[in-house]
């Protein structure tokens, strides 16, 4: 007995669509398998520091609660945190070597200055603020 053509044609149809689902989900599987045993070969890897130096951090620290008190003591608000100060510190230090005008610099601490200030319940302007981080900087800090 033979098979009618379009019988024939629906079968292959059937196969070949049964054989690309299993291709699909071997190779969801596949991809997936992989994945779990990179996240868990992550988990198991240690990674280690040390730090570059203490001495310089200490320094660095110590700079920065001299430039911090300094400010403070101007009626700075304390709303800055350390590491910003310190960045804030080593930008108008490096600005200062580099033969920058105050001016320049002044408008660059506007940002930071005019933040305090909005915070300092009158009594800093913007501009004040951002005198006081820079002549705090140039005898505090630098």
């Amino acid at each position: 007995m033979s098979t009618p053509t379009s019988l024939r044609r629906g079968l292959r149809s059937v196969t070949a669509g049964v054989i690309g689902a299993v291709g699909i989900v071997s190779s969801v599987t596949a991809c997936g398998a992989p994945a779990a045993s990179d996240s868990a070969a992550a988990a198991t890897e240690t990674v280690t520091t040390t730090p570059a130096s203490e001495p310089a951090t200490t320094a660095s620290d110590a700079r920065t609660a001299r430039y911090a008190r300094a400010v403070l003591a101007g009626g700075f608000p304390p709303v800055v945190p350390d590491p910003t100060l310190f960045a804030v510190g080593e930008g108008v230090c490096r600005q200062l070597a580099a033969g920058t005008p105050d001016a320049v610099v002044l408008e660059q601490l506007r940002p930071v200055s005019d933040y305090a200030a909005s915070l300092s319940g009158g009594a800093l302007t913007g501009e004040s603020a951002a005198q006081l981080l820079l002549s705090a900087a140039r005898t505090d800090f630098c």
